[in-house]
């Protein structure tokens, strides 16, 4: 890894999601490493979790952020996995400090599926002006940011990408990273 490694956070539905975004969220970690970035998760189960072990599979590397302060509070206190990371980094933080420091932590962002806490991480990223990719179809948060955005409009400078294709949208969000640093 270099200095001009992209790091692209996952962030998606870690306590319920959509069966059959579990193959969109492993192509996600897949296309990823492919593309030589680093994939960011919240250190979690589900679909960010897949993304993660399936690029972890793929010898890529993956860096997880906690809301713990240990791996003990990791696993009794949060109920997340040890496993999705090549590296975890405890912030006991909770969760909306760990959201936090995920985003700031990532060049780019994809969303797939998610609950109220992955609407929180797109509204940081919105806020951070990240670039930012929503697989729509994925169910959850993902599939109603497109009409959040039109009632709720803001400019920080965001780049919001929209696709149906995980390895498509994966495309998207570092082409666009790329032709910007």
């Amino acid at each position: 890894m270099s200095e001009k490694t992209l790091r692209i956070g996952v962030f998606g539905g870690a306590f319920t999601w959509n069966k059959d975004s579990e193959q969109q969220a492993a192509i996600i970690g897949e296309t990823i490493i492919e593309c030589e970035a680093i994939v960011v998760t919240g250190a979690t189960a589900g679909l960010p979790g897949i993304a993660g072990k399936t690029a972890i599979k793929k010898g890529g590397f993956v860096l997880g952020i906690s809301p713990a302060h240990d791996p003990r509070e990791h696993v009794e206190r949060y109920e997340r996995p040890l496993d999705g990371a090549s590296v975890i980094m405890w912030t006991g933080s909770g969760y909306t400090g760990r959201n936090y420091l995920n985003i700031r932590n990532c060049d780019g962002a994809i969303f797939i599926g998610g609950e109220t806490g992955t609407l929180e991480e797109f509204c940081i990223a919105n806020y951070e002006g990240k670039v930012i990719g929503v697989l729509e179809g994925s169910g959850g948060v993902s599939d109603k940011i497109r009409d959040i955005m039109k009632v709720c409009p803001t400019d920080h400078g965001a780049v919001i990408a929209y696709d149906t294709n995980p390895k498509d949208l994966v495309v998207k969000v570092i082409e666009k990273l790329r032709s910007t640093r």
